[in-house]
């Protein structure tokens, strides 16, 4: 059962000048074409570039610990794609590490990435495959094309860290971690359960709670996606564990539909929900 043992988060970081990249713009116009779209040059050269790799610069070198997480498995969730192609941003990460680790991204799930990401951290140190792993949840805004998710919505460039070390019962442990084939209304026996103590529900503003529950509502800022709730953990996590025993962070894809939730128990001891 994975244990998160650490967090670090990065909000607009700031902008930099449009990579000179040549056959870039030929890139992007190549993958635009076939769904009726054309590159938006003016669009691509305004926004922050602010790429995968920046992000992950900037997530490791704002923290002397970072060096101390040591991962053998690091797993990169985004929704949105990078800003070139050039840079494995998951073998980049590996490589700061030190090159020790198994590392891959998931993509193609909107939000839900980084909640399967944690899925697969637990399959991979319930398995003995894994002692300690990193999750890489980032976002960039800078596209060659109009998306209305990005653009009509204000979102901005940010990126979260999750240290997660296998049995680790003085952390928070995560219980559970992914897709839902159900609707929100469905936690009810979650959230309201006495057993599980002071809980909180972290979510969107995309989702619609419970109109009757125990527990406390927190909503993540509107200028992010597929980071939202994840930042929200890390830069509230220590005030939490104070406050409360169990967060359930829940998120539904504005796109699909599609719904997913993780329980991570504050306490560090329970090991089912």
């Amino acid at each position: 059962m994975a244990s998160l043992t650490a967090t670090r988060h990065v909000v607009s970081p700031a902008g930099r000048s449009a990579p000179d990249i040549p056959g870039l713009a030929e890139y992007h116009a190549d993958l635009a074409r076939p769904y009726g779209v054309s590159l938006d040059e003016e669009l691509w050269a305004t926004g922050p570039q602010v790429g995968f790799p920046t992000l992950v610069d900037r997530l490791l070198d704002a923290d002397e610990e970072s060096s101390t997480l040591d991962p053998d498995l690091i797993v990169v969730a985004y929704a949105f794609p990078d800003l070139h192609p050039f840079v494995t941003t998951a073998s980049y990460l590996n490589h700061r590490f030190g090159d020790q680790a198994k590392s891959f991204a998931v993509s193609e799930q909107g939000l839900l990435a980084p909640f399967t990401a944690l899925q697969i951290v637990s399959a991979y140190q319930r398995s003995g495959r894994s002692r300690r792993a990193v999750v890489a949840v980032l976002e960039q805004t800078t596209l060659p094309t109009h998306d209305p998710l990005v653009h009509d919505t204000g979102l901005i460039d940010t990126g979260v860290l999750l240290g997660l070390d296998a049995d680790d019962g003085c952390h928070p442990r995560v219980l559970r971690a992914g897709a839902e084939g159900q609707s929100l209304g469905g936690l009810h026996s979650l959230l309201d359960d006495p057993a599980h103590g002071a809980t909180l529900l972290v979510t969107s503003e995309r989702t619609a709670p419970p109109t009757a529950t125990r527990a406390d509502i927190h909503r993540a800022r509107s200028d992010t996606y597929c980071t939202g709730v994840w930042l929200e953990l890390s830069d509230r996590l220590p005030q939490w564990r104070i406050q409360y025993d169990t967060i359930v962070l829940h998120d539904a894809d504005p796109r699909s539909g599609a719904r997913a939730t993780a329980v991570i128990d504050l306490t560090g001891r329970r090991t089912s929900w």
